[in-house]
């Protein structure tokens, strides 16, 4: 399985990014977490990375901020009728998609659990041949708290890594969370002080990740 980072804040070479987040999931499943703002970023990165945005199985989306859905329109033209997993709303676009609000923690699709909606927003867990991936789109209730509600969902009892945006975390936050997992990837969100954190104080978990990163696991 791998993690394609199709948008990040922080850029790579060549790759051009917004102030968002998006990651396209391939493995047993093949499918989009979050859409970053704009679809012509992900049509762009994706044509550089060599990806294909068509022929996926579903999408989700993690809560209902513009960085995390703005590019789902230009997704749902290219893969009409999928499923997209999203928090509930008092109404939902007409992006093409089948949408299925998530009430309650569980089962996506086999080896892909959500933690259920807490405070407006979902996290999911994939299972791997290395372990369980946590996925988190911004984590305003705690990236913490989220991967506690992946992990018992799924009944791991560590994740072996977590990614994405973490909120700007306090330090007792990312203390727990590294109790919880084996890497920790920073992202979107997190702010550079709480990547100067996990770099020096768990140099071993931390990973790196920008626009155009590849993670294989």
């Amino acid at each position: 399985m791998r993690l394609v980072i199709l948008n990040d804040n922080a850029p790579g070479e060549g790759f051009i990014n917004d102030w968002g987040w998006s990651v396209l999931v391939e493995g047993k499943n093949r499918f989009l977490f979050d859409a970053d703002t704009r679809g012509e970023v992900l049509l762009h990165n994706a044509e550089l990375l060599g990806v294909p945005l068509t022929n996926l199985d579903f999408a989700v989306l993690s809560h209902w901020h513009y960085d995390h859905y703005g590019g789902f329109p230009l997704i749902g033209g290219l893969n009409p009728g999928i499923r997209l997993y999203t928090p509930p709303a008092d109404s939902f676009p007409d992006w093409g998609f089948n949408i299925i609000p998530v009430t309650g923690e569980g089962e996506l699709a086999p080896g892909v659990w959500t933690s259920g909606v807490i405070d407006f927003e979902q996290a999911i867990g994939v299972e791997t041949n290395s372990g369980l991936v946590v996925i988190v789109g911004c984590s305003h209730p705690g990236v913490d708290r989220l991967t506690r509600a992946v992990l018992e969902v799924s009944g791991y009892e560590k994740a072996h890594l977590v990614i994405g945006g973490f909120h700007y975390p306090s330090r007792k936050t990312l203390d727990r969370l590294a109790e919880m997992t084996e890497f920790i990837a920073p992202a979107h969100c997190s702010g550079e002080e709480a990547k100067a954190y996990v770099r020096r104080k768990y140099p071993g978990k931390f990973v790196a990740v920008r626009t155009g990163s590849v993670i294989e696991l």
